[in-house]
């Protein structure tokens, strides 16, 4: 069991445990990405009362469940984390000393040093700017940087080497498989949106309220053919009016648009595309000439 970030509450918000930590979801600050971890195998040697202090991260559980289940790790890549098996077993003293890294992006493009904390068993740099010694301040209330220039040179040059390593890689796009036999149909959601930084409809408020926002989908037909696309204000099975007037589509350079009757719930295209990377975008334009992108869309190979 695990949560992905720290409480989005907090203390002093309303709400919220943060046990003392500084900041809440979102921060660079522990309070925003240090978050509990348990492990409870009995049939395999874990059954809990023993607490593990060196700082580990959700890039160990990929090699932890491999050495688990005795998988081969793939080798034409490097793989991120490190195994907790010695942690979980009790083996301490075969633990390496390392250095963690954290980032809170929500950018199109991710920005060095934007939101950033390096880590070790100790310390912590923040933003590369602040040191926290948390066997001392485990609130992070005290900038020690000052009085500790080696630690920070030393962590700001593993937090270079680190940005270096993953930088090539900032202009890739995670694509959406569409057409491919084990999800057709594929549903986008708004969410996915790629909007340079513009507004995304992250939640159901915003759908309700119908957030007026657009942005593409970054795609990968996986087989060329024919496809209908439908495009919606709500989930499958869930009618709700599309309140437009005029739909659009654009995908693998083919640009469609149609009229849409007032109680239409949704719309619905048909297009022949070529296998490949492509963007995928919608708009719904109302009558009073204000437009926003179908908010979820079923992508479906027929």
């Amino acid at each position: 069991f695990t949560t992905d970030n720290g409480t989005a509450a907090g203390a002093g918000r309303g709400g919220g445990f943060n046990a003392g930590l500084r900041g809440t979801k979102g921060s660079e600050f522990d309070g925003g990405h240090r978050v509990p971890c348990f492990w409870h195998w009995p049939a395999g040697g874990l059954a809990g009362g023993r607490d593990v202090a060196q700082v580990t991260a959700h890039v160990d559980m990929l090699p932890t469940l491999s050495a688990i289940c005795g998988l081969k790790p793939p080798t034409d890549r490097t793989i991120d984390g490190t195994s907790l098996v010695p942690l979980l077993s009790g083996n301490v003293d075969k633990w390496p000393a390392r250095t963690l890294f954290v980032h809170s992006q929500r950018l199109e493009f991710p920005r060095k040093l934007r939101k950033c904390a390096v880590m070790t068993d100790r310390w912590r740099l923040v933003n590369g700017k602040q040191l926290f010694d948390l066997d001392a301040d485990y609130g992070q209330k005290t900038n020690v940087a000052a009085d500790h220039p080696g630690v920070v040179k030393q962590l700001s040059s593993g937090y270079d080497r680190w940005w270096t390593s993953i930088d090539t890689r900032f202009d890739d796009y995670v694509r959406i498989g569409l057409g491919h036999k084990s999800d057709n149909p594929a549903l986008l959601t708004c969410h996915d949106w790629h909007t340079n930084n513009s507004p995304v409809p992250w939640n159901q408020g915003h759908i309700r309220r119908g957030l007026k926002a657009n942005g593409f989908w970054a795609v990968q037909v996986t087989r060329a053919g024919s496809y209908r696309i439908t495009l919606r204000t709500r989930p499958p099975g869930m009618d709700h009016p599309i309140e437009a007037t005029r739909a659009e589509l654009s995908i693998g350079g083919i640009k469609k648009q149609q009229d849409v009757d007032a109680d239409a719930t949704v719309v619905t295209f048909t297009v022949t595309l070529k296998a490949g990377n492509s963007r995928l975008q919608t708009t719904l334009t109302d009558k009073n000439g204000k437009s926003r992108g179908a908010y979820f869309v079923e992508v479906e190979a027929l």
